[in-house]
């Protein structure tokens, strides 16, 4: 039995003006045939889930190729065309198949196709033909059409988010299409996509709502004659028709099961949409409550002061004075994992202007790494850092210190960490101390902070820290959390900002919610 892998994996972030070209791809990661085998194999992606089930049901996986470069801006038409160009000409001429195992992001917009994942599964299924099963896993915010449900025969999606179970759900997407070759299931899938968006930061699965419309989800997957069920929470950085929630059912031949249960899962997260899109404070109110927390007493008569949120807090220590864990501010405004620009100063600034110290963060700037090693380390000067990618994400920032280390970028993490990568890359970097308590560390290549060992394998220990500022939402939870005294959600400005009013939309659905307040749901 020979089975094929191959996918292009992108989340776009339309509104980023940072396209995504083919030297972006080849800047993260192009892999030809064994290549990805060995790169994949030992790590907790997806298709180290396929290839584990290649091993548990005998059945030969032949790599083809496969492409990805961190969340920006749209794929242009030369990039997209190159790629699955070369893919879907290895995909036809190495044939025949017995079935495709696709490794796709879901959130794809190209130049030509807004809907990208589309018309690549759709390419796929002209090849192969209508028999071969074809099956496809993806992030569980993909932006997922009917066009892409209709190409495959099973289409399963990640159920946590930060994304841990990508390699599991990839070896469920993989079992089932051996079944369906063996012709010991006929699988039958429905998706269901209500005019819904769940804001960027409502979307950690361990915490409500989504933690019970994920277990809502599992519980109908127990059902007689259920294969699988999928929750996807959808990519609201694109401004694409099918962005949003949905839900996917597959069922053993029964597609009436299938329809009634994405229909009834869609319904119950219909009744939690106001939930769904509570805010988070800005700025100024989490630093205050990170400074209050370590550096001056308690307000009076708030001895449990939290933000207007309280679930944006998380406590995982519950000691508000002792320094059991650095508190962690996420910079929704500067999701890296989200397309955005990695390089933002908002929080810095306000920080260095509170007189806050003992503080780290990273920040992208290519320039300033170049200029940090010509000087050398140990040398003493004055840089300007951050804010050069665009007008969105403040100004650059001047900082007198200490280059304390040069390294070249690459480490490994075998920590949990959002995705289930194994091997990372910042490019070249530099751990800067400035002479006002603060350690930046500056990186020559687009790196959100989703593991530990990022810091590490530069001799900072962000458990040593008092305040952290890590360029997420909820991808550097597993690398953070296990250390945190807190978790502070931050809605910052940038191209990533929670604050959805900032952007203007002109192909999303009309009738949509939050946008829409007013928005019907009638399944």
């Amino acid at each position: 039995m020979r089975i094929a892998t191959l996918g292009i994996s992108h989340e776009t972030n339309t509104f980023s003006i940072v396209p995504a070209t083919y030297e972006e791809f080849e800047k993260k990661e192009i892999k030809r045939k064994n290549e990805i085998i060995s790169h994949f194999e030992n790590s907790n992606y997806t298709i180290a889930g396929y290839i584990e089930a290649s091993k548990k049901f005998n059945f030969e996986l032949i790599p083809l190729m496969y492409a990805n470069t961190g969340p920006i801006g749209t794929i242009t038409k030369d990039a997209y065309d190159r790629l699955s160009t070369e893919m879907l000409d290895m995909l036809r001429n190495d044939g025949p198949w017995d079935g495709v195992l696709i490794a796709n992001h879901g959130a794809a917009v190209s130049d030509e196709f807004p809907d990208m994942d589309a018309d690549f599964t759709k390419k796929v299924r002209e090849i192969v033909g209508e028999e071969t099963p074809v099956g496809i896993t993806l992030d569980m915010h993909a932006n997922i059409s009917k066009d892409t449900v209709k190409n495959t025969d099973i289409c399963i999606v990640w159920r946590t988010c930060p994304h841990l179970d990508a390699k599991v759900r990839g070896f469920k997407c993989a079992s089932l299409i051996f079944k369906a070759i063996k012709k010991e299931i006929s699988p039958t899938q429905f998706i269901e996509a209500p005019p819904l968006l769940v804001n960027i930061v409502k979307q950690f699965t361990g915490q409500e709502p989504m933690k019970g419309l994920v277990k809502e989800c599992i519980d109908e997957n127990l059902l007689d004659g259920v294969l699988d069920t999928s929750i996807s929470e959808g990519y609201p950085y694109a401004d694409v028709i099918e962005m949003g929630m949905s839900w996917i059912t597959i069922t053993d031949n029964n597609p009436k099961l299938a329809e009634r249960i994405s229909k009834k899962l869609s319904k119950q997260a219909w009744e939690k949409r106001e939930e769904l899109n509570k805010p988070v404070p800005g700025i100024d109110e989490a630093l205050q409550i990170a400074k209050n927390i370590y550096m001056g007493p308690k307000p009076k008569g708030k001895e449990n002061f939290v933000p207007n949120d309280g679930e944006a807090l998380e406590d995982t220590k519950k000691s508000e004075h002792s320094h059991l864990g650095p508190i962690v501010l996420m910079d929704v405004g500067d999701n890296i994992g989200g397309g955005s620009a990695a390089d933002s100063t908002h929080i810095l600034r306000r920080a260095r202007e509170m007189k806050i110290t003992n503080y780290l963060q990273s920040l992208y700037d290519p320039d300033v790494v170049k200029e940090c090693i010509l000087a050398g380390e140990g040398s003493k000067i004055s840089i300007s850092v951050g804010g050069k990618t665009d007008q969105m994400h403040g100004k650059p920032i001047i900082l007198s210190g200490t280059v304390e280390k040069i390294h070249d970028g690459k480490y490994e993490e075998h920590r949990p960490n959002h995705g289930g990568f194994r091997f990372f890359d910042d490019g070249k970097r530099i751990k800067f101390e400035t002479n006002d308590g603060m350690t930046i560390l500056i990186t020559s290549k687009r790196s959100g902070n989703t593991a530990r060992e990022q810091m590490y394998s530069m001799g900072i220990y962000p458990e040593n820290y008092k305040i952290i500022i890590a360029k997420g939402v909820s991808s550097p939870r597993p690398a953070y959390q296990p250390i945190a005294g807190k978790i502070i959600l931050v809605n910052s400005p940038g191209v990533t900002t929670s604050d959805l009013t900032f952007f203007e939309y002109k192909n999303i659905r009309q009738n949509m919610f939050p946008f829409d307040k007013n928005a019907k749901y009638l399944s």
